[in-house]
């Protein structure tokens, strides 16, 4: 650890999970730091439904005081003790494929805005704040706000995802994001506790299915999941749940995607015509969609994938620096690992002594590039890739293979 009173005082921007989870590792070991959100405090933003966790559970527990909850109260089984599970199927046959935790929590899905909240115990917030402008120097780094306010430190931590000005700002205003030419159709619904065990069955968190659309005969991947029980103390009252459907658009590029300027209605109706031919069991997702709960404007799908960067008083972490697509179920993981390596960096400078500084952010973003562009890459191949039910292993996530999973029937 750094020498008594000489550790740096740490800027953050963005409170998605990296920035948190690095907030968090350095309130547990007594470091100074500020963490910035652009977004107001009251603001319903769309958190991106579940997130898969794994990699780095045993890590996280680690890295955080001991004043936080059990971090296993974010898996959004936790109340109904049900292991967490994904599956893969083939609509044309019944194997169920895919993976389940032991019992071990170290495979979770958890409601995005419950593991923000989680993250976000004990830990100041500063809402409103849009950074517009970075100036560093030899001695520090400062941010400046639209609202005419400044932060300066030692080191500053873009955190605030694809679109980051931090990024920008390392790069010299390059940006080397990669939009994808997928589109994604979108939306929520609510089911019954008999639906929802139904759904269950299928997979206790989350499935895929690959299947020719009724309408065109194009690849259209099906991703089911639940998003959180409606109440965890009454089953009775059933889960939300939500539908991704995936296409690809050799065409399309940027906003040249019809799911940009499609309503709420046409993008329904797509999803119910392409689906049209499923098993019943899959559709029941899609067959309760309505216009209103659709997703607008739909989600984009975006690549980063960088050689390197520069080594300063300015880095990055999480999407900012390896936004990847969601097939493999890592960005979130990847991102709040991220934010705990950092934080065990950054224990090791002193701020008195550049070098030490360079050191350390040095060996933390060869490994975060390495391991999160890295990931980012398999993400993006991850689409065309069919599952080979030969070779489990092809698959493996997180030193997971995918297996055959057991067909039980769920009852709450």
């Amino acid at each position: 650890m750094s020498p008594n009173g000489s550790s740096p005082h740490v800027l953050i921007l963005g409170a998605g999970l990296g920035g948190l989870s690095l907030a968090q590792a350095l309130r547990k070991r007594g470091i100074s730091f500020e963490i910035f959100e652009r977004d107001n405090r009251d603001l319903e933003r769309p958190q991106g439904w579940t997130v898969s966790v794994h990699s780095m559970v045993e890590d996280m527990k680690e890295s955080v005081a001991n004043d936080m909850p059990p971090f296993n109260t974010v898996d959004h089984l936790d109340s109904v003790d049900i292991p967490c599970e994904f599956a893969y199927y083939n609509p044309d046959s019944t194997a169920k494929m895919g993976y389940r935790d032991d019992g071990s929590r170290t495979y979770m899905w958890a409601n995005r805005s419950t593991l923000r909240n989680w993250l976000s115990t004990h830990i100041d917030i500063q809402y409103d704040k849009h950074a517009i402008r970075i100036e560093e120097s030899d001695k520090n780094v400062t941010v400046h706000f639209k609202d005419g306010s400044s932060a300066t430190g030692d080191i500053l931590v873009g955190a605030e995802g694809v679109h980051s000005m931090t990024r920008k700002y390392i790069l010299k205003g390059n940006d080397p994001v990669q939009s994808e030419k997928l589109f994604l159709v979108s939306g929520d619904v609510h089911l019954t506790k008999q639906e929802m065990e139904s759904q269950m069955t299928l997979s206790h968190s989350s499935y895929l299915v690959d299947f020719p659309g009724a309408e065109d005969g194009k690849t259209y991947h099906l991703f089911v999941g639940l998003d959180k029980l409606s109440s965890p103390s009454d089953p009775e009252s059933g889960a939300d749940y939500y539908f991704h459907l995936t296409g690809e658009d050799e065409a399309a590029d940027g906003d040249g995607f019809w799911t940009y300027s499609a309503t709420r209605e046409e993008l329904c109706a797509f999803a119910l015509r392409q689906a049209r031919d499923l098993p019943e069991r899959f559709r029941c997702v899609i067959d309760k969609a309505t216009a209103e709960r659709m997703k607008t404007p739909p989600v984009r799908l975006n690549t980063l994938i960088m050689e390197s960067l520069p080594v300063g008083r300015v880095t990055l972490l999480g999407d900012a620096a390896h936004v990847m697509t969601p097939f493999r179920g890592e960005g979130g993981c990847h991102a709040m690992k991220d934010g705990l390596n950092l934080a065990r960096a950054i224990d090791k400078i002193d701020k008195d002594n550049d070098q030490s500084l360079r050191e350390a952010l040095d060996e933390y973003q060869k490994e975060m590039i390495k391991r999160g562009c890295g990931a980012a890459a398999m993400s993006s191949k991850e689409y065309t890739t069919a599952i080979d039910h030969e070779k489990p292993d092809s698959r493996a996530v997180a030193g997971m293979a995918m297996v055959a999973l057991p067909q039980e029937r769920v009852v709450l």
